[in-house]
């Protein structure tokens, strides 16, 4: 029984990571790969060093070194803290939904949703300033994947 719970606990939390993974941004995604794997290579060096493998530890430490340096750590921790309280954060899926299209869209999709939108809910036409800042993010975040 104890198996069971344990198995199912492991998928849960499988689970959260996996959707944590596809919802975020893919820079802060990389930082944090080389963050972990940064910790991780640090240990096995530091194991490797205790067992007497210098010729191995001393490169490994290194490259652990420069996986977790302090340029890495920064943009870790400066993207879990808001800075500007009025920057709007949406994320993939809700940008999708802002401009009402599905996650197969092209480029050309976005930018056609992004310019009825807008056309619509420009602050010069009535609209809100918030609603056509929220459609310019969305439009933003989902041609970011584009350029890269």
């Amino acid at each position: 029984m104890s198996f069971f719970i344990l198995g199912l606990i492991s998928v849960l939390l499988a689970f959260l990571i996996i959707k944590y993974i596809t919802l975020i941004d893919s820079k802060r995604f990389q930082d944090l790969i080389k963050f972990f794997s940064g910790i991780i290579f640090f240990a096995l060096s530091i194991f490797l060093l205790l067992r007497g493998f210098y010729y191995i530890s001393g490169p490994l430490l290194a490259f652990s070194i420069w996986l977790t340096r302090l340029k890495t750590i920064y943009a870790i921790f400066n993207s879990f803290k808001t800075i500007n309280t009025k920057e709007i954060i949406i994320d993939k899926k809700e940008a999708y939904e802002i401009l009402g299209l599905d996650f197969s869209a092209s480029k050309d999709d976005i930018v056609t949703a992004h310019r009825a939108l807008i056309e619509k809910n420009h602050p010069d036409k009535g609209g809100s300033n918030y609603l056509s800042s929220k459609i310019n993010k969305a439009r933003d975040i989902l041609l970011r994947e584009f350029k890269e």
